[in-house]
């Protein structure tokens, strides 16, 4: 009885002593550290871009989405998001055998008081997809899959690039 309980203790001693070293490491536990470094924004803007990284700062606790542009510290504005669809390929009976396509969302960032702070900056994605002339469906079902990964995807970028603004003052 004895053997066992010592054994616990020395395990619990060894996993607080690796959460000790690993906490001062600066290893932290992913979603633990928060997406944008201040309390309140304003992302102007209705495009999926837009949406899709609204949905991923609501994720920060503690992270205020301002309604106007005076009482948020920094306002994302998404100028515009483009698609455009290029055929890349035929098929022998002169059917698009794939397409190339290609978003560009514009952006600018401020402070609340118009302040720039990024100027104006563009994120291109660009995909490939093939299409089947026997699944036209599908096709069309898989282009808009990668419309919204390619929103996703800049979203992502969009708050990786907020992240790295720092305030002035």
């Amino acid at each position: 009885m004895m053997a066992l309980s010592r054994n616990r203790l020395l395990l619990l001693v060894t996993l607080l002593v690796a959460a000790v070293f690993m906490h001062g490491c600066g290893f932290n536990v992913r979603g633990q550290t928060p997406i944008v470094p201040f309390k309140a924004v304003m992302i102007e803007g209705n495009q999926g871009t837009a949406h899709e990284l609204r949905q991923l700062l609501r994720q920060q606790p503690g992270l205020r989405f301002a309604s106007k542009t005076t009482d948020a510290q920094v306002v994302l504005t998404v100028l515009s998001q483009t698609l455009e669809r290029t055929v890349v390929a035929f098929s022998a009976a002169g059917r698009p055998r794939e397409i190339q396509l290609r978003m560009r969302v514009t952006y600018k960032v401020s402070d609340g008081y118009a302040a720039e702070l990024v100027g104006l900056q563009d994120i291109v994605q660009t995909r490939d997809l093939s299409i089947s002339e026997a699944e036209v469906l599908a096709s069309g079902n898989a282009e808009a899959f990668i419309i919204e990964d390619m929103q996703r995807d800049i979203a992502q970028q969009l708050a990786r690039r907020l992240k790295a603004i720092r305030l002035p003052g």
